[in-house]
């Protein structure tokens, strides 16, 4: 038998030793570490137990693993953030030290059901992490009862959005619409930016009735319910209202549905669309070749053990093979942000 290289020893015990980061960078963060040294770069050992409320065992561990693993570095005696971890810093609302939060809270646990939930092609990171101890038997029963989880998730839902809606109106000229149909526009963050954006512009939300009438609350705070509703309705049952929109869009909402699922959302769209109308899909979608990016492959996991019974991550070129079957032509592709890619595709002109 031959003995492995140093080099594949070295590159197995980085793989194993990287699960022990995030934990590492998770209680930092939640300690107050990266804080303290934004504030007080250069504090030492004994001035960071002190500040942390640590004994000094503790902190020998903490700082061991935050070095070993690139989240501070040392020099001489005192230790300092690296411009990644000065993002965990400070304001704990902000959009990266929700990730970690939210990280820790519904994914890492959950995914390390993966084994299983490829096994039985299950959710069983949901079954066997989140819901276990609990009486609710999906999600959203389990955030109504669970206050802290439903603020982080929420709050991870909201900084998403609107990350996602900021690229998606850069990238995208909304000015020749005049009817929007946002299919799963969750609480309107998208049809409230377009219609903010574009005052022309008419906007129509289909969700499930009681996102519907968390959206029209917010539509009313925004002053806008003369020109943006939300629909309550089955979307996968319920055909789409088919008054005159001259635009669909989905927004990170076909990544939790079956390959037939999502072609016959197209074939809705499709009927719902004026003829010369456009489809726009926002989706967070892995390279064609199948082989990337990391941050699809995370969402894959997400997917498979938390989030679908039957959704994967996409590629764009599938999107585009399903929409053109339904009839649609394609307009083009754009990459605007650091995950997502933008579709566009039109429904023929008559004649």
């Amino acid at each position: 038998m031959t003995e492995p290289s140093s080099k594949a020893l070295d590159e197995l015990w980085n793989l194993v030793y990287t699960s022990f980061r995030f934990p590492f960078m998770h209680a930092a963060q939640r300690l107050g570490l990266f804080t303290l040294l934004k504030d007080r770069p250069g504090s030492t050992l004994d001035e960071i137990t002190d500040a942390l409320g640590l004994e000094k065992r503790a902190g020998h561990v903490l700082l061991l693993g935050c070095c070993a693993y690139k989240l501070v570095n040392k020099e001489g005696d005192g230790y300092h953030n690296t411009a990644a971890t000065d993002l965990l810093a400070g304001d704990q609302d902000a959009f990266m030290p929700v990730i970690v939060r939210y990280t820790h809270q519904m994914l890492y646990r959950p995914v390390g059901w993966l084994y299983e939930s490829l096994v039985e092609n299950e959710n069983l990171g949901m079954d066997r992490e989140l819901l276990a101890g609990s009486s609710a038997t999906t999600l959203y029963e389990l955030l109504a009862e669970n206050e802290d989880l439903e603020k982080v998730f929420t709050a991870m839902m909201e900084h998403q959005s609107r990350s996602v809606v900021e690229d998606l109106v850069n990238a995208v000229d909304f000015s020749s619409y005049h009817r929007v149909l946002d299919v799963g526009g969750g609480t309107g963050t998208n049809a409230i930016s377009f219609a903010e954006r574009w005052p022309h512009l008419q906007a129509t939300i289909l969700e499930l009735p009681n996102v519907a009438k968390l959206a029209n609350d917010r539509i009313a705070e925004a002053g806008l319910s003369e020109r943006v509703r939300a629909i309550g309705t089955d979307i996968m049952q319920d055909e789409f209202p088919t008054s005159s929109h001259d635009c669909v869009v989905y927004s990170r909402f076909l990544e939790i549905w079956s390959p037939e699922q999502v072609q016959n959302l197209f074939a809705k769209a499709y009927r719902a669309l004026e003829p010369g109308g456009h489809m726009v899909i926002v989706a967070c979608a892995q390279d064609d070749d199948e082989t990337g990016p990391a941050h699809a492959a995370f969402m894959s996991a997400y997917v498979q053990t938390v989030a679908s019974p039957e959704g994967r991550i996409y590629t764009a070129q599938e999107f585009e093979q399903w929409y053109t079957e339904a009839g649609f032509e394609t307009i083009d592709r754009q990459y605007p942000g650091r995950f997502d890619v933008i579709l566009r595709a039109r429904k023929p002109e008559l004649g």
